[in-house]
């Protein structure tokens, strides 16, 4: 299962409505959403459109960062508990406790009164209370599922957990300007993981955009946009998540525009998409892009960073459930995450 930890951006939400038809059909995606800005209006019509498709979403209902810092703990609680209670079902979305050291007794008292009947879910972030403590104040509240962000889980957190599900924020940082035009591939996630293999093989990441509010995105004036792309090897060798970088290349003075840069990026993924160790789908969002280079339309720089989040939440839930790769190529499994013996 992929987990991947959003922050409730403009870009992060709209991605996610669009997909969540999708998502919730494969059932391989649960997103964690943790809210760093106050006006929730179009994170509610995607909590919605999650609930409608069945796409279990993790919703952090004490947030604390951005919008959310000067904010008392009980406040920020208050702004979470009105969002989660305005949603006209929530069956698939599971009210999440994030702790810190903003956290107080209070607050965990009060998200269990309201929420300790329902599947609830933990963000473990630095200078967390002990596990044990915090396990103890839940009682019998139903926490499935535990997210490490930024700590590792010790001997001590397992052992307070038992055997609930828990799962690590990956930090895969992507190279910064410089690097990007030296080198426009770059392993995400290598190798891919393997259900049968790794016993679940739950995994969470910040995808490949950086949604975090501490971290600015690295930026090139030759590269248009950022796509992830299965990255097929020879078997036995595990096949892996990479990015790309679509760069535009130097220009005449004459020629060198926004739009004319980024109509070349557009000739260098279309040519990139008859590789044999690339498989980008296609996704809705590779189509999108593909029509863009038809009809001669270029997307708005906001519009496209939200296309490149649709694209990899789409390729790896297709991955995960078999659909993509729809051919491959000799030597390469239908579906890379079959176990041996159902492929036979």
């Amino acid at each position: 299962m992929y987990f991947p930890y959003l922050h409730g951006k403009q870009k992060e939400v709209l991605a996610l409505r669009h997909l969540a038809q999708v998502l919730g059909a494969e059932g391989q995606v649960q997103p964690v959403m943790e809210p760093v800005r106050v006006m929730a209006t179009s994170m509610r019509h995607t909590l919605e459109a999650c609930e409608a498709h069945r796409l279990p979403v993790w919703l952090v209902v004490n947030p604390v960062r951005q919008d959310f810092d000067l904010l008392l703990p009980a406040e920020a609680f208050d702004w979470g508990r009105q969002l989660f209670t305005s949603l006209p079902t929530r069956q698939w979305i599971h009210p999440t406790l994030m702790l810190g050291p903003a956290l107080t007794p209070d607050v965990v008292r009060r998200f269990v009164q309201l929420f300790g009947a329902r599947p609830m879910g933990l963000v473990v972030g630095p200078e967390a209370p002990p596990l044990s403590e915090l396990m103890t104040m839940l009682g019998g509240a139903r926490v499935r599922q535990v997210f490490f962000k930024g700590v590792e889980p010790t001997a001590a957190d397992r052992a307070a957990l038992g055997d609930t599900a828990c799962v690590r924020v990956e930090d895969r940082r992507l190279p910064d300007s410089p690097d990007l035009r030296q080198d426009h591939r770059h392993p995400f996630l290598d190798p891919l993981p393997h259900p049968w293999r790794e016993g679940g093989a739950d995994f969470s990441d910040y995808t490949t955009l950086p949604s975090r509010p501490d971290t600015p995105e690295a930026s090139s004036r030759l590269a248009a946009f950022r796509l992830s792309y299965l990255r097929i090897a020879p078997a036995p060798a595990p096949a892996a998540i990479w990015l790309e970088s679509f760069l535009s290349g130097r220009l005449a003075p004459d020629e060198d525009s926004a739009d004319q840069r980024f109509r070349r990026a557009l000739r260098v993924f279309q040519a990139a998409l008859d590789r044999d160790d690339a498989c980008f789908g296609p996704t809705e969002a590779v189509r999108r892009y593909l029509a863009g280079l038809i009809d001669g339309v270029q997307p708005s720089r906001a519009l496209s960073k939200q296309w490149e989040l649709m694209h990899h939440l789409e390729l790896i839930s297709g991955v995960l459930a078999g659909r993509f790769p729809g051919t491959s190529p000799a030597g390469v499994p239908t579906s890379l995450l079959a176990p041996a013996a159902a492929r036979a």
